[in-house]
């Protein structure tokens, strides 16, 4: 009897809930925004969008950039629709915002969910940011880039091992993120601890682990975060295997500062000491610089390491590119030496990065910002605060309209575009350069601070592979045709190189 007379409670109940999600749906003023993708067209449908995004991001920004360039579109995300814009103006619109309107710092923040996953410090004052933009910019890279450079050839020789004659399978993904970790790790901790193999591995399972605990804990309700947080998250963990690496060392140095003053001879450059430059003034514990060491690091080994990996399996997948490619660089050596201005001199090899970096990408998306207030953008349209916003990278770098052939791979392209301008406007058509066509560091003041680094380090890395190896990919079953490289993997809006493919490499014949 009390089981059938609080049926109809439960109804009216799931009818109230019902009417409350319809209408909430009704009066969203994202309602006004286009929406691309399959099942949008409703409040539940959006749920099947979002999932039908996470495998079909990228012929969905397609979609919409071809029915609404030069405006905004938005797609369905797991938790929360995402405005999408295209073409210059809107582009411009973007780049030019403040950060107290359109926040790109936010956006970071919520997406790893700082706010969970690492010390409340990381969140109210990234001021480890602000360091890369002071110090690995390209007025100090000239100090640090020597040591990175010397760490090239015995890193390479370790994880990329060869015989004289035997081709050997190499790993691509998995032995560059080993290069980069290493390398980078020269800048960022010095030797010798870059040299030491579990404390590379914990610097790159660092960014592994809050990429996922971000993910999933975006999925929580907000109340429910500090509960599920400790549970999902290894970011903690991780953060004190570093620790037992660098407590001696910033300990050390510590006294050092103690003792000596903000400076003394021997002061190591590195971006451990430029952090603690600034977290011994703000009196931070060691787990504090640590975390902000591995934040930095999560941008630096994760995004070099894609990007080798690319270029290897074009390298791989054309060899013809390697006669021009070590023409260039032995000529730029044989002048400058392995330096910072034989770097510059290697226009094939930019062109090479830029065009990978085109073509293949590290997100659909780039550009992110979350809205800080209601703003309104050039073309009219109404974004309310807490907005996520993000330029169609990926449509952009493939527009026909804006880049001839943009669907074929042309290593030299952008090279040969430098050569036809001449010293005017060459630069904005370098690898680290951005523009309105070229946003995969993102544009303006914000864009990735630490490219110009990158950039040097993938052509150090890059010159000596190419000097001394050659490539080719595996033999297919099918003989009569040229083998070709894995393709690349889409999720959601993620671009990852093909994870476990493998390339051929022998040392380079000397005829």
């Amino acid at each position: 009897m009390d089981q059938a007379q609080g049926q109809p409670w439960a109804f009216v109940c799931v009818g109230i809930l019902f009417g409350i999600v319809i209408f909430r749906w009704n009066i969203n003023p994202l309602n006004d925004i286009p929406t691309a993708g399959r099942f949008s067209s409703s409040t539940w449908l959006s749920y099947l969008a979002a999932l039908s995004f996470i495998r079909r991001g990228r012929e969905t920004l397609q979609e919409g950039y071809r029915q609404y360039y030069g405006s905004a579109f938005k797609v369905a995300l797991l938790d929360r629709w995402m405005v999408i814009i295209s073409g210059p103006k809107m582009i411009e619109d973007i780049r030019r915002r403040p950060e107290d309107e359109l926040s790109f710092t936010e956006t970071v923040q919520t997406l790893l969910q700082y706010k969970y996953t690492v010390g409340r410090k990381m969140q109210d004052d990234p001021y480890h940011v602000v360091v890369v933009k002071e110090k690995l910019q390209n007025r100090l890279l000239p100090n640090v880039m020597p040591s990175l450079i010397e760490e090239v050839p015995p890193t390479v020789q370790k994880y990329m091992p060869v015989t004289d004659h035997e081709w050997t399978s190499v790993d691509v993904l998995a032995a560059a993120l080993k290069v980069v970790a290493r390398t980078s790790n020269r800048v960022f901790v010095g030797s010798p601890l870059c040299l030491n193999e579990e404390y590379n591995d914990v610097s790159v399972q660092f960014a592994v682990e809050i990429v996922k605990a971000g993910t999933v804990l975006f999925l929580f309700p907000d109340i429910l975060k500090p509960i599920a947080a400790p549970i999902v998250s290894k970011v903690r963990r991780t953060t004190e295997r570093a620790l037992r690496h660098l407590r001696p060392i910033i300990q050390e140095r510590r006294t050092a500062m103690q003792e000596l003053g903000t400076d003394w001879p021997d002061k190591p450059e590195d971006v451990l000491q430029w952090i603690m430059d600034k977290a011994v003034a703000k009196q931070e514990s060691d787990a504090d610089i640590v975390e902000r060491l591995l934040l930095l690091n999560l941008a630096a080994i994760h995004t070099s390491s894609s990007s080798i990996t690319h270029v290897l399996y074009h390298l791989a997948e054309q060899p013809e590119l390697l006669g021009p490619l070590r023409e260039e660089i032995e000529a730029s050596i044989e002048t400058e030496g392995w330096t910072m201005s034989s770097f510059a001199r290697m226009w094939k090899l930019d062109s090479l990065l830029r065009e990978s970096q085109r073509y293949n990408g590290f997100t659909l998306a780039s550009m992110m910002r979350i809205a800080m207030k209601d703003i309104v953008l050039a073309n009219g349209m109404f974004i309310p605060k807490g907005t996520l916003l993000g330029a169609a990278a990926h449509p952009t770098h493939y527009d026909n309209g804006r880049l001839p052939n943009a669907e074929i791979f042309e290593p030299f392209r952008f090279a040969r575009m430098r050569e036809a301008n001449g010293s005017e406007g060459s630069a904005r058509l370098q690898f680290a350069s951005t523009s309105s066509e070229y946003i995969a560091f993102g544009h303006g003041q914000l864009a990735c601070p630490g490219r110009h680094f990158a950039a040097n380090q993938l052509k150090a890395v890059l010159s000596y592979i190419i000097l001394n190896y050659d490539f080719k990919l595996p033999e297919t079953e099918d003989c009569c045709s040229r083998p070709q490289r894995p393709p690349n993997v889409y999720v959601s809006l993620a671009v990852l190189p093909p994870i476990g493919g493998t390339i051929q490499l022998r040392k380079r014949a000397v005829c």
